[in-house]
């Protein structure tokens, strides 16, 4: 349609800005437990420390 040899490469770009930006847009979360996912102890002062940190009713 519109007559440029070019425009699957025009696509192509348009695309991975698109993907770009949308990485660039990320939060990291390296060494972070996923939203949801139980908590991880080491110890039995750590557990207690978070029980006690929880609020009365958990939002599930």
């Amino acid at each position: 349609m519109t007559g440029s040899d070019m425009m699957p490469a025009y696509y192509s770009m348009a695309a991975a800005l698109v993907g770009v930006i949308a990485v660039a847009c990320m939060k990291e979360t390296a060494r972070r437990p996923l939203e949801g996912s139980p908590p991880s102890v080491q110890t039995p002062g750590e557990a207690a420390e978070l029980v006690e940190s929880q609020a009365p009713t958990p939002k599930f």
